[in-house]
Protein backbone atom coordinates (compact mmCIF):
# COMPACT_ATOMS: atom_id res chain seq x y z
CA UNK A 1 0.00 0.00 0.00
CA UNK A 2 2.76 2.36 1.17
CA UNK A 3 4.18 1.40 -2.63
CA UNK A 4 1.36 1.93 -4.51
CA UNK A 5 0.82 5.79 -2.46
CA UNK A 6 4.38 6.85 -3.62
CA UNK A 7 3.64 6.23 -6.99
CA UNK A 8 0.35 8.11 -6.88
CA UNK A 9 2.73 10.89 -5.34
CA UNK A 10 5.23 10.57 -8.18
CA UNK A 11 2.82 10.88 -10.89
CA UNK A 12 1.45 14.07 -9.06
CA UNK A 13 4.53 15.60 -9.03
CA UNK A 14 5.36 14.90 -12.77
CA UNK A 15 1.47 16.58 -13.72
CA UNK A 16 1.88 19.58 -11.59
CA UNK A 17 5.17 20.22 -12.97
CA UNK A 18 4.69 19.42 -16.89
CA UNK A 19 4.25 22.83 -18.12
CA UNK A 20 2.01 24.80 -21.11
CA UNK A 21 2.53 27.36 -23.76
CA UNK A 22 3.27 30.17 -22.85
CA UNK A 23 5.89 30.95 -20.19
CA UNK A 24 5.96 34.30 -18.65
CA UNK A 25 8.04 32.83 -15.60
CA UNK A 26 5.73 35.11 -13.24
CA UNK A 27 3.73 32.49 -11.69
CA UNK A 28 3.43 29.01 -12.91
CA UNK A 29 7.09 28.06 -13.73
CA UNK A 30 9.95 27.93 -10.99
CA UNK A 31 13.72 27.33 -11.11
CA UNK A 32 12.64 23.26 -10.27
CA UNK A 33 11.06 22.72 -13.41
CA UNK A 34 14.54 23.17 -15.41
CA UNK A 35 16.27 19.74 -16.06
CA UNK A 36 20.14 21.55 -16.72
CA UNK A 37 22.95 19.74 -18.65
CA UNK A 38 26.57 20.05 -19.82
CA UNK A 39 27.48 22.94 -17.91
CA UNK A 40 23.81 24.81 -18.52
CA UNK A 41 22.26 26.68 -14.97
CA UNK A 42 18.88 27.63 -15.86
CA UNK A 43 17.04 30.04 -12.66
CA UNK A 44 13.98 31.88 -12.40
CA UNK A 45 14.90 35.53 -10.71
CA UNK A 46 13.69 39.01 -10.57
CA UNK A 47 14.32 40.67 -14.24
CA UNK A 48 17.89 42.42 -13.79
CA UNK A 49 16.91 44.18 -16.93
CA UNK A 50 13.86 46.01 -16.67
CA UNK A 51 14.18 48.19 -19.72
CA UNK A 52 13.26 48.18 -23.59
CA UNK A 53 10.54 45.65 -24.62
CA UNK A 54 10.79 43.56 -21.48
CA UNK A 55 9.32 45.48 -18.15
CA UNK A 56 8.42 42.40 -16.80
CA UNK A 57 8.98 41.22 -13.27
CA UNK A 58 10.19 38.15 -13.77
CA UNK A 59 12.73 36.12 -16.25
CA UNK A 60 14.33 33.33 -16.72
CA UNK A 61 18.25 33.14 -16.97
CA UNK A 62 20.81 30.12 -17.93
CA UNK A 63 24.42 30.58 -17.21
CA UNK A 64 27.10 28.90 -19.14
CA UNK A 65 30.37 27.66 -17.24
CA UNK A 66 32.09 24.66 -19.08
CA UNK A 67 31.05 21.37 -19.83
CA UNK A 68 29.74 21.03 -23.77
CA UNK A 69 28.95 23.01 -26.57
CA UNK A 70 25.40 22.30 -26.48
CA UNK A 71 25.04 23.44 -22.54
CA UNK A 72 21.37 24.72 -21.41
CA UNK A 73 18.38 23.34 -20.20
CA UNK A 74 15.47 22.58 -20.39
CA UNK A 75 11.35 22.34 -19.61
CA UNK A 76 8.98 19.19 -20.20
CA UNK A 77 5.55 20.12 -21.54
CA UNK A 78 2.16 19.06 -20.09
CA UNK A 79 1.24 17.99 -24.12
CA UNK A 80 2.97 17.19 -27.34
CA UNK A 81 3.74 20.79 -29.51
CA UNK A 82 0.95 21.03 -32.18
CA UNK A 83 2.53 23.49 -34.80
CA UNK A 84 -0.29 22.90 -37.07
CA UNK A 85 -1.90 26.65 -36.88
CA UNK A 86 1.22 28.15 -34.70
CA UNK A 87 3.66 27.38 -36.90
CA UNK A 88 6.58 29.26 -35.07
CA UNK A 89 8.27 30.04 -31.39
CA UNK A 90 8.92 33.49 -29.74
CA UNK A 91 11.18 34.33 -27.08
CA UNK A 92 12.89 37.41 -26.04
CA UNK A 93 16.44 37.51 -25.06
CA UNK A 94 18.84 39.89 -23.60
CA UNK A 95 22.47 39.05 -23.80
CA UNK A 96 25.93 41.05 -23.57
CA UNK A 97 27.26 38.67 -26.17
CA UNK A 98 28.01 39.48 -29.26
CA UNK A 99 25.77 40.00 -32.71
CA UNK A 100 25.40 36.73 -34.41
CA UNK A 101 25.56 34.86 -30.97
CA UNK A 102 23.43 31.47 -31.81
CA UNK A 103 20.69 30.94 -30.10
CA UNK A 104 19.42 26.64 -30.62
CA UNK A 105 15.79 26.04 -29.81
CA UNK A 106 15.72 22.19 -29.54
CA UNK A 107 12.31 19.98 -29.47
CA UNK A 108 12.56 16.59 -27.97
CA UNK A 109 10.11 13.53 -27.52
CA UNK A 110 9.58 10.99 -30.41
CA UNK A 111 13.01 12.21 -32.11
CA UNK A 112 13.91 15.65 -31.97
CA UNK A 113 13.93 18.48 -33.90
CA UNK A 114 16.00 22.02 -34.31
CA UNK A 115 15.99 25.21 -35.49
CA UNK A 116 18.68 28.23 -34.96
CA UNK A 117 18.56 31.52 -35.07
CA UNK A 118 21.29 34.46 -34.37
CA UNK A 119 21.14 37.56 -32.00
CA UNK A 120 20.82 40.76 -33.82
CA UNK A 121 21.65 43.43 -31.03
CA UNK A 122 23.87 42.96 -27.86
CA UNK A 123 22.80 44.59 -24.27
CA UNK A 124 19.45 45.04 -25.03
CA UNK A 125 16.24 42.85 -25.15
CA UNK A 126 14.76 41.78 -28.25
CA UNK A 127 12.26 39.27 -29.79
CA UNK A 128 13.57 36.03 -31.60
CA UNK A 129 11.81 33.67 -33.39
CA UNK A 130 11.95 30.01 -34.75
CA UNK A 131 9.76 28.48 -37.76
CA UNK A 132 8.73 24.93 -37.26
CA UNK A 133 6.46 24.57 -40.18
CA UNK A 134 5.69 20.92 -41.09
CA UNK A 135 7.02 19.55 -37.69
CA UNK A 136 5.32 16.89 -36.64
CA UNK A 137 3.47 16.72 -33.02
CA UNK A 138 5.88 14.06 -31.68
CA UNK A 139 7.90 16.78 -29.17
CA UNK A 140 7.22 17.26 -25.49
CA UNK A 141 10.30 18.60 -24.04
CA UNK A 142 11.98 22.34 -24.63
CA UNK A 143 15.35 22.54 -24.72
CA UNK A 144 17.29 26.06 -24.67
CA UNK A 145 20.46 26.01 -25.63
CA UNK A 146 22.75 29.92 -25.97
CA UNK A 147 25.84 30.67 -27.97
CA UNK A 148 25.34 26.85 -29.37
CA UNK A 149 28.78 25.33 -30.52
CA UNK A 150 30.99 27.64 -28.11
CA UNK A 151 31.71 26.24 -24.25
CA UNK A 152 30.77 29.14 -21.60
CA UNK A 153 32.92 30.38 -19.16
CA UNK A 154 30.36 31.47 -16.92
CA UNK A 155 31.21 35.46 -17.65
CA UNK A 156 28.34 38.12 -18.41
CA UNK A 157 28.86 36.81 -22.52
CA UNK A 158 28.24 33.28 -21.39
CA UNK A 159 24.94 34.76 -19.45
CA UNK A 160 21.36 34.79 -21.29
CA UNK A 161 17.82 35.86 -19.70
CA UNK A 162 14.86 35.13 -21.60
CA UNK A 163 11.26 35.67 -21.49
CA UNK A 164 7.35 34.90 -22.88
CA UNK A 165 8.17 32.16 -24.87
CA UNK A 166 4.96 31.49 -26.32
CA UNK A 167 3.67 30.03 -30.06
CA UNK A 168 2.57 32.26 -32.48
CA UNK A 169 1.46 32.44 -35.92
CA UNK A 170 4.07 33.17 -38.26
CA UNK A 171 2.37 33.54 -41.25
CA UNK A 172 0.89 30.97 -44.52
CA UNK A 173 3.82 28.24 -45.69
CA UNK A 174 5.18 30.41 -48.78
CA UNK A 175 4.64 28.60 -52.55
CA UNK A 176 5.63 29.17 -55.85
CA UNK A 177 5.80 32.11 -57.49
CA UNK A 178 7.59 33.14 -54.16
CA UNK A 179 7.80 37.35 -54.18
CA UNK A 180 8.37 38.25 -50.69
CA UNK A 181 5.71 41.13 -50.77
CA UNK A 182 3.12 39.10 -49.09
CA UNK A 183 2.18 40.09 -45.60
CA UNK A 184 0.50 37.08 -44.63
CA UNK A 185 3.36 34.73 -45.64
CA UNK A 186 5.96 33.18 -43.58
CA UNK A 187 9.28 34.57 -46.18
CA UNK A 188 11.74 32.55 -43.81
CA UNK A 189 14.80 31.36 -45.73
CA UNK A 190 17.98 29.28 -43.57
CA UNK A 191 21.28 29.85 -45.00
CA UNK A 192 23.79 27.15 -44.36
CA UNK A 193 27.57 26.52 -44.91
CA UNK A 194 28.50 30.02 -43.49
CA UNK A 195 26.12 32.36 -45.39
CA UNK A 196 24.34 35.10 -43.93
CA UNK A 197 20.93 35.30 -45.43
CA UNK A 198 17.52 37.83 -44.71
CA UNK A 199 14.81 39.72 -45.91
CA UNK A 200 16.15 43.18 -47.15
CA UNK A 201 15.11 45.74 -49.30
CA UNK A 202 15.84 46.30 -52.62
CA UNK A 203 19.08 48.39 -53.09
CA UNK A 204 17.91 49.33 -55.74
CA UNK A 205 14.14 49.78 -55.51
CA UNK A 206 13.24 51.11 -51.52
CA UNK A 207 9.41 49.86 -52.30
CA UNK A 208 10.66 45.94 -52.88
CA UNK A 209 11.74 43.45 -50.29
CA UNK A 210 14.22 40.88 -51.71
CA UNK A 211 16.84 38.51 -50.11
CA UNK A 212 19.85 39.46 -49.72
CA UNK A 213 22.74 36.95 -49.31
CA UNK A 214 26.15 37.83 -47.47
CA UNK A 215 28.76 35.40 -48.70
CA UNK A 216 31.61 36.23 -45.96
CA UNK A 217 35.36 35.07 -45.73
CA UNK A 218 34.11 32.08 -43.69
CA UNK A 219 31.79 30.62 -46.30
CA UNK A 220 32.09 27.44 -47.81
CA UNK A 221 31.68 26.23 -51.39
CA UNK A 222 28.74 25.34 -51.61
CA UNK A 223 27.32 28.03 -48.97
CA UNK A 224 23.47 28.73 -49.85
CA UNK A 225 20.25 29.47 -48.91
CA UNK A 226 16.85 27.27 -48.25
CA UNK A 227 13.89 29.61 -50.37
CA UNK A 228 11.53 28.55 -47.19
CA UNK A 229 11.64 26.55 -43.94
CA UNK A 230 12.65 23.19 -43.67
CA UNK A 231 8.83 22.08 -44.57
CA UNK A 232 9.42 23.92 -48.02
CA UNK A 233 6.81 24.81 -50.55
CA UNK A 234 3.12 24.39 -49.41
CA UNK A 235 2.34 22.50 -52.96
CA UNK A 236 4.71 20.20 -55.00
CA UNK A 237 7.21 21.95 -58.33
CA UNK A 238 5.16 20.58 -61.15
CA UNK A 239 8.39 19.49 -62.78
CA UNK A 240 8.29 16.92 -65.86
CA UNK A 241 10.64 16.39 -68.38
CA UNK A 242 8.54 19.17 -70.61
CA UNK A 243 8.15 21.86 -67.54
CA UNK A 244 11.40 21.84 -66.21
CA UNK A 245 12.16 24.99 -65.49
CA UNK A 246 12.30 27.66 -62.90
CA UNK A 247 13.08 31.23 -62.96
CA UNK A 248 15.14 33.53 -60.61
CA UNK A 249 15.37 37.23 -60.50
CA UNK A 250 19.10 37.62 -59.17
CA UNK A 251 21.75 40.77 -58.02
CA UNK A 252 25.22 40.48 -58.47
CA UNK A 253 28.49 42.24 -58.54
CA UNK A 254 29.93 39.90 -60.46
CA UNK A 255 29.23 38.70 -64.31
CA UNK A 256 29.49 35.22 -65.10
CA UNK A 257 29.83 33.56 -61.45
CA UNK A 258 28.15 30.43 -61.71
CA UNK A 259 24.34 30.43 -59.46
CA UNK A 260 23.17 27.05 -58.68
CA UNK A 261 19.64 25.85 -57.80
CA UNK A 262 18.89 22.95 -56.26
CA UNK A 263 15.47 21.13 -55.86
CA UNK A 264 14.00 18.33 -53.49
CA UNK A 265 11.76 16.26 -51.33
CA UNK A 266 11.32 18.08 -47.86
CA UNK A 267 11.06 14.75 -46.32
CA UNK A 268 13.86 13.41 -48.02
CA UNK A 269 16.53 15.46 -48.60
CA UNK A 270 18.27 12.65 -50.82
CA UNK A 271 15.80 12.89 -53.56
CA UNK A 272 17.43 15.79 -55.37
CA UNK A 273 18.35 17.33 -58.66
CA UNK A 274 20.30 20.86 -59.20
CA UNK A 275 20.93 22.95 -62.03
CA UNK A 276 23.33 25.66 -62.77
CA UNK A 277 23.45 28.81 -64.85
CA UNK A 278 25.84 31.63 -64.76
CA UNK A 279 25.44 35.27 -64.26
CA UNK A 280 25.37 37.59 -66.76
CA UNK A 281 25.61 41.40 -65.96
CA UNK A 282 27.14 42.56 -63.05
CA UNK A 283 25.75 45.55 -59.95
CA UNK A 284 22.03 44.99 -61.91
CA UNK A 285 19.17 42.50 -61.86
CA UNK A 286 18.26 39.97 -64.42
CA UNK A 287 16.45 36.51 -64.45
CA UNK A 288 18.13 33.76 -64.61
CA UNK A 289 16.58 30.91 -65.99
CA UNK A 290 17.44 26.95 -64.28
CA UNK A 291 16.33 24.25 -66.11
CA UNK A 292 16.47 20.86 -64.74
CA UNK A 293 16.68 18.70 -67.35
CA UNK A 294 20.00 19.88 -67.93
CA UNK A 295 21.55 18.68 -64.48
CA UNK A 296 25.26 19.85 -63.01
CA UNK A 297 27.49 17.57 -63.32
CA UNK A 298 27.51 14.79 -60.96
CA UNK A 299 24.06 15.17 -59.45
CA UNK A 300 20.88 13.15 -60.18
CA UNK A 301 19.20 13.39 -63.56
CA UNK A 302 15.32 14.67 -63.61
CA UNK A 303 14.58 11.77 -65.04
CA UNK A 304 15.64 9.34 -62.77
CA UNK A 305 13.60 11.36 -59.97
CA UNK A 306 10.62 11.32 -62.18
CA UNK A 307 10.80 7.63 -62.36
CA UNK A 308 11.31 6.55 -59.38
CA UNK A 309 8.39 8.88 -58.26
CA UNK A 310 10.20 11.99 -56.15
CA UNK A 311 8.44 15.04 -55.75
CA UNK A 312 9.86 18.20 -55.22
CA UNK A 313 8.61 20.88 -52.62
CA UNK A 314 11.53 22.85 -51.29
CA UNK A 315 14.32 24.67 -53.30
CA UNK A 316 18.19 26.36 -52.08
CA UNK A 317 19.93 28.79 -54.06
CA UNK A 318 23.83 29.15 -54.01
CA UNK A 319 25.81 31.87 -55.67
CA UNK A 320 29.53 31.55 -56.55
CA UNK A 321 28.84 27.22 -56.36
CA UNK A 322 31.86 25.89 -56.07
CA UNK A 323 33.85 28.99 -54.52
CA UNK A 324 34.55 29.75 -50.49
CA UNK A 325 34.08 32.82 -49.52
CA UNK A 326 37.39 32.94 -48.68
CA UNK A 327 38.90 32.93 -52.26
CA UNK A 328 36.34 35.00 -53.51
CA UNK A 329 36.15 37.70 -51.01
CA UNK A 330 33.41 38.91 -49.10
CA UNK A 331 30.07 39.13 -51.70
CA UNK A 332 26.65 40.32 -50.86
CA UNK A 333 23.66 38.88 -53.33
CA UNK A 334 20.48 39.61 -53.95
CA UNK A 335 17.86 37.52 -55.08
CA UNK A 336 14.03 37.77 -55.67
CA UNK A 337 10.84 36.41 -57.77
CA UNK A 338 11.29 32.86 -58.09
CA UNK A 339 8.85 30.92 -59.93
CA UNK A 340 8.46 27.70 -61.73
CA UNK A 341 8.06 28.25 -65.70
CA UNK A 342 8.29 24.87 -67.37
CA UNK A 343 6.40 25.44 -70.26
CA UNK A 344 9.09 25.20 -73.83
CA UNK A 345 8.03 26.79 -76.78
CA UNK A 346 7.36 25.78 -79.91
CA UNK A 347 7.65 21.83 -79.84
CA UNK A 348 11.74 21.53 -78.97
CA UNK A 349 14.13 23.20 -76.41
CA UNK A 350 17.28 23.22 -78.04
CA UNK A 351 20.41 23.22 -75.52
CA UNK A 352 22.56 21.86 -77.98
CA UNK A 353 24.08 23.97 -80.67
CA UNK A 354 22.97 22.98 -83.75
CA UNK A 355 20.38 19.98 -82.76
CA UNK A 356 17.63 19.41 -85.39
CA UNK A 357 14.78 17.16 -85.71
CA UNK A 358 12.34 16.39 -88.37
CA UNK A 359 9.87 15.89 -88.94
CA UNK A 360 8.21 16.54 -85.49
CA UNK A 361 4.94 15.78 -85.53
CA UNK A 362 5.26 12.57 -86.89
CA UNK A 363 3.04 9.71 -87.20
CA UNK A 364 6.15 7.21 -88.34
CA UNK A 365 9.77 8.10 -87.13
CA UNK A 366 11.86 11.18 -85.72
CA UNK A 367 15.07 12.26 -86.88
CA UNK A 368 17.81 13.74 -84.94
CA UNK A 369 20.94 15.34 -86.23
CA UNK A 370 23.79 17.05 -84.83
CA UNK A 371 26.17 19.43 -86.90
CA UNK A 372 29.31 18.92 -85.16
CA UNK A 373 29.19 16.58 -82.49
CA UNK A 374 28.04 12.44 -81.85
CA UNK A 375 25.14 11.58 -80.32
CA UNK A 376 26.30 8.72 -77.93
CA UNK A 377 22.74 7.97 -76.62
CA UNK A 378 19.29 8.99 -76.50
CA UNK A 379 16.73 8.27 -74.17
CA UNK A 380 12.85 8.20 -75.02
CA UNK A 381 10.59 9.32 -71.91
CA UNK A 382 6.70 9.75 -71.43
CA UNK A 383 5.85 12.96 -70.24
CA UNK A 384 5.64 11.07 -66.56
CA UNK A 385 9.17 10.79 -66.84
CA UNK A 386 8.60 7.12 -67.15
CA UNK A 387 12.09 5.87 -69.49
CA UNK A 388 10.58 3.81 -72.00
CA UNK A 389 14.11 2.37 -74.22
CA UNK A 390 17.42 4.12 -74.94
CA UNK A 391 19.68 4.15 -78.22
CA UNK A 392 22.97 4.59 -78.60
CA UNK A 393 24.29 5.35 -81.77
CA UNK A 394 27.64 6.67 -81.47
CA UNK A 395 26.42 8.91 -84.45
CA UNK A 396 25.36 12.66 -85.43
CA UNK A 397 22.27 11.19 -86.80
CA UNK A 398 19.82 9.01 -85.37
CA UNK A 399 16.32 7.98 -86.15
CA UNK A 400 13.76 6.72 -83.70
CA UNK A 401 10.60 4.47 -84.67
CA UNK A 402 7.66 6.09 -83.40
CA UNK A 403 5.26 3.41 -85.27
CA UNK A 404 4.73 1.71 -81.89
CA UNK A 405 4.69 4.41 -79.81
CA UNK A 406 0.84 5.47 -79.04
CA UNK A 407 0.02 9.65 -79.88
CA UNK A 408 1.03 11.91 -77.86
CA UNK A 409 4.00 13.71 -76.43
CA UNK A 410 7.32 12.63 -76.04
CA UNK A 411 10.68 13.73 -74.55
CA UNK A 412 13.98 12.50 -75.89
CA UNK A 413 17.21 13.59 -73.85
CA UNK A 414 20.45 13.47 -76.07
CA UNK A 415 23.74 13.56 -74.47
CA UNK A 416 26.64 14.06 -76.54
CA UNK A 417 30.73 14.14 -76.51
CA UNK A 418 29.84 18.20 -75.41
CA UNK A 419 26.83 18.06 -73.23
CA UNK A 420 23.10 16.85 -73.11
CA UNK A 421 19.79 18.79 -74.34
CA UNK A 422 15.57 17.56 -74.07
CA UNK A 423 13.71 17.82 -77.09
CA UNK A 424 9.55 17.36 -77.01
CA UNK A 425 8.63 14.74 -79.66
CA UNK A 426 5.41 14.61 -81.12
CA UNK A 427 3.38 11.64 -82.07
CA UNK A 428 0.19 12.21 -84.42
Amino acid sequence: MKQFTLLLLLFAFSVVNAQSLPFDFEADIVTADFVDFDGGTATVLPNPQMNGINTSATVAQIIRDGGAVFAGSKIQLAANLDFTTLNTLSMKVFTTAPVGTTVKFKLEGVGATERDVQTTVSNEWETLVWDFTGTPANFDFLVFMFDFGNVGDGSATSTFLFDDVEQIFGGAQLDLPVTFEDPNVNYTVIPFEGNQSFLATDPTDPDNTVVEVLKDNMAGSSAGTTIGTAAGFATNIPLTLIDSKMTVRVWSPDAGIPVRLKVEDSNDPTHTCETETNTTIAGQWETLEFDFANEAPGTETLSVGLGNGWVYNKASIFFNFGTTGAAAGEKTYYFDDVEFDGDISGTSDYSLEGLSVFPNPSNAQWTINTENDNITSVEIFDVQGKLLFVLRPDSNTVTIDATKLAKGVYVARIATNSGAGVVQLLKN
